[in-house]
């Protein structure tokens, strides 16, 4: 099935109960998609959050208090 059409045409084809199940895990999919993440958009926003100047040894001295 390559288009919108070919996947609603086999829809109207299937019994009720199977429908159902094919709702439910449209439901699914679309709320794991909805909340997990894309690396994409995870990478994108993290762009540009490092401190410029600032190296692993920095960090480490600022999280145990030493600076």
């Amino acid at each position: 099935m390559k288009t919108i059409e070919e996947i609603e045409d086999a829809i109207v084809k299937l019994p009720a109960q199977q429908v159902e199940e094919l709702a439910c895990w449209l439901e699914s999919f679309q709320s794991k998609r909805v909340t997990a993440p894309h690396v994409e958009d995870w990478l994108e926003q993290a762009r540009g959050a490092a401190n410029l100047g600032l190296n692993t040894a920095n960090i480490l001295a600022i999280t145990r208090g030493e600076e």
